[in-house]
């Protein structure tokens, strides 16, 4: 991270600083021609101490900084705002394949593909409470039935970054409450030239450099999976790892997030109240 860099050239030149002026006070106080040979000596010819020395006080190189958005998505969206914002982000990704082809059947084709790809978003995913293939999927934590959530889906693709020779596919999952955008989470398939790098601490690191100097780590929800949580004040970041070779990376607002968890622990201690009396006593 760009923060850990500065600090540690920050140290190094705080100590330099140091050292000069002990050896400039030890030179004035003795002022002899020996004391003088052997400060040459010891700048002309440094010791192995002195190797170890400096390539200990050498930086470790920052992690890439990566965009964590990069659609221009904003928190409070309604489902149709982000699919109108995609609209926009295909049209342009289909300007290439327009480009390859004349008037005629190709390119009532694409006009096909094109107006398919713009239906996805508008495919809107209802947690009421019926049992559906996606409560057997991998981020089944992320969402709750019967509390106003909903989900849509995409699958798209993110040109190379700092730190990376290539492209990625991913898939990015809009999260919903009473129609306004509280979460995304974003699934990416891990490979060393990629944007996050080969591994989940590679990962990890990158996520941090790219939260700001302002976001600290503390404690995420629980969780089946390993992940790291950074708090960045209005939003929060966690990093999941999915896999040895696959992790997600889950941005929410924190605000609303708060109103969701609220009204999950609301939702949750409704059924209380249709017990009977006597069954209440027990359960308390």
């Amino acid at each position: 991270m760009k923060s850990s860099k500065s600090v540690i050239v920050g140290l190094g030149s705080i100590c330099a600083l140091s050292v000069s002026f002990l050896v400039v006070s030890g030179d004035a106080a003795a002022a002899a021609p020996e004391g003088a040979a052997k400060a040459k000596s010891a700048t002309a010819a440094p010791g192995k101490a002195d190797k170890n020395k400096s390539d200990k006080a050498a930086p470790a190189p920052s992690a890439p900084v990566v965009a964590l958005e990069v659609d221009g998505v904003t928190f409070g969206s309604s489902a149709d705002d982000v699919a109108k914002l995609y609209d926009r982000w295909w049209d342009k990704h289909f300007v290439p394949k327009y480009r390859k082809v004349n008037p005629g059947p190709k390119m009532k084709e694409l006009d096909f593909e094109l107006a398919e790809k713009k239906k996805i978003l508008r495919r809107v995913a209802i947690f009421d409470g019926r049992s559906t293939s996606l409560d057997k999927s991998a981020f089944r934590e992320e969402f709750e039935h019967n509390n106003g959530e909903t989900m849509t889906s995409v699958k798209v693709f993110r040109p190379a970054g700092e730190g990376s020779t290539k492209g990625v596919s991913y898939t990015r999952r809009f999260f919903f409450f009473q129609d306004k955008l509280w979460k995304i989470y974003d699934e990416y398939k891990l490979e060393a030239q990629g944007l996050f790098g080969a591994d989940f601490k590679e990962a990890t690191a990158r996520v941090e450099a790219s939260a700001g100097p302002g976001a600290k780590r503390t404690r995420g929800p629980d969780s089946k999976y390993e992940s790291v949580t950074l708090d960045a004040g209005p939003a929060r970041v966690r990093v999941l790892k999915l896999a040895d070779d696959r992790v997600a990376i889950v941005r929410v607002d924190s605000a609303l997030a708060k109103d969701v968890l609220d009204r999950r622990a609301l939702q949750a201690k409704e059924p209380e109240s249709e017990l009977d009396e006597d069954i209440q006593a027990i359960v308390r």
